[in-house]
């Protein structure tokens, strides 16, 4: 029985210490996740997120402006800069877990924006809105139904 164990553990060996040996030495984990949408009006791009997430911007310089969302940060930068041969709406669609689609829907109707119904699927409550820009976000809440 020894040697079935030792036989058992010789062959396993090298194939863990080339396994070790393959893995990169220096990963980094994906610390944050962050988007960016582009604007051609950085002052009412700005009023609406402001209202939208219900705070003031981490960083806010003249053709960027970031708010710190869940850990990453959620921009709008100017088109012109950033993303000149971009068309308004075109870009990824925005994601955001959110624990009150209702509270969010009230703060996009307050920000002058109409917000549709919130979409109730099995397992999931979403939130779709058009930013001033023509950008869709969409914002979802688990229900564990």
């Amino acid at each position: 029985m020894k040697r079935i164990i030792t036989l058992t553990f010789a062959a396993l060996l090298p194939t863990t210490l080339v396994a070790e040996a393959v893995k990169p030495e220096n990963t980094v984990p994906i610390m944050a996740m962050g988007a960016y949408v582009p604007t051609d009006d950085m002052a009412a791009s700005e009023a609406f997120y402001r209202a939208l997430f219900d705070s003031d911007p981490a960083i806010g310089l003249p053709d960027f402006v970031a708010f710190n969302v869940a850990g990453g940060w959620f921009a709008i930068v100017s088109r012109d800069r950033y993303a000149p041969n971009s068309r308004p709406g075109s870009g990824a669609v925005p994601y955001l877990q959110s624990a009150d689609l209702a509270a969010l829907q009230a703060r996009v109707t307050t920000a002058g924006v109409t917000a549709p119904e919130i979409i109730e699927e099995p397992g999931i409550h979403l939130l779709r809105i058009t930013d001033p820009n023509g950008q869709l976000i969409e914002f979802f809440r688990l229900t564990g139904e």
